[in-house]
């Protein structure tokens, strides 16, 4: 009977010692939670969309067509090849009225330094490569709108600050633009009225105060549909948050 006892103690004992190396090995909370990830690759993701209507909308102008500067390519830097093609798909010389398509290939540049939507300063670069096939939709022979299709790669590095945390995003992102239409006269039309741009984003994120560093690697789906409205606002969805999207100043706000 003792000795069943003893063993008794003995497994008690072990329990209570299992139980007190489990609590002070449990890892502390993260310096950082997932809904501020989130808004924060909604601000960076809203300035990389907004610059993907900015280029396909000067892409117009590179390939000789009149567009709309409404949406300027400010702090935008571009380098551009054309090949333009007219309706039996024979190669001509861009800017004349036989185009009926243009094909581009774009690389571009730019430094990011704004308010995020929750509030944080963020900085950073992006480069990215792009193509991007324009068709220009005629009734009769007038032509009524244009329709951009193409993808992008991107490598982008932003960096939050405050309060407390400094959070810095390594950032791989595709970028799809499906069907993003613009009707015509493009001087009164500046924005989109049908289409969406999709991103898909890898990102790296790195952690620091003043006395700790965390990591963290996440996947975020970003979409924005056309049209948005006369002041260039539109609906930004992120893993079911939404925020407003300007398309002219590139800033997200209003996330929830």
């Amino acid at each position: 009977m003792r000795s069943r006892t003893v063993l008794r103690l003995a497994t008690a004992a072990g329990l209570i010692g299992l139980c007190a190396c489990s609590d002070s090995t449990s890892p502390s909370a993260s310096l950082v939670d997932q809904t501020t990830i989130t808004s924060d690759v909604a601000s960076s993701s809203g300035d990389a969309i907004a610059a993907d209507v900015q280029t396909i909308s000067t892409n117009e102008s590179f390939a000789g067509l009149a567009a709309s500067s409404a949406v300027s390519g400010d702090s935008i830097s571009y380098t551009r090849t054309r090949t333009c093609f007219d309706s039996t798909g024979t190669s001509v010389t861009c800017g004349t009225s036989g185009v009926r398509k243009a094909v581009l290939f774009v690389s571009f540049s730019w430094s990011r330094n704004d308010v995020a939507a929750n509030g944080a300063t963020f900085t950073g670069n992006v480069n990215r490569v792009a193509n991007d096939t324009l068709f220009r939709n005629f009734t009769g022979a007038t032509e009524t709108s244009r329709t951009h299709d193409g993808n992008s790669l991107g490598s982008d590095t932003t960096t939050f600050s405050g309060p407390n945390v400094t959070r810095t995003y390594a950032e791989a992102g595709t970028d799809s633009v499906e069907a993003v239409t613009y009707d015509l006269p493009r001087a009164s039309n500046p924005f989109p009225v049908s289409g969406k741009i999709v991103r898909n984003v890898s990102v790296h994120a790195t952690f620091q105060n003043a006395t700790r560093a965390d990591t963290s690697d996440v996947t975020r789906r970003v979409e924005v549909d056309f049209p948005p409205d006369n002041q260039g606002n539109v609906v930004l969805t992120i893993n079911g948050k939404t925020c407003n999207l300007n398309l002219v100043t590139r800033r997200v706000t209003n996330c929830h």
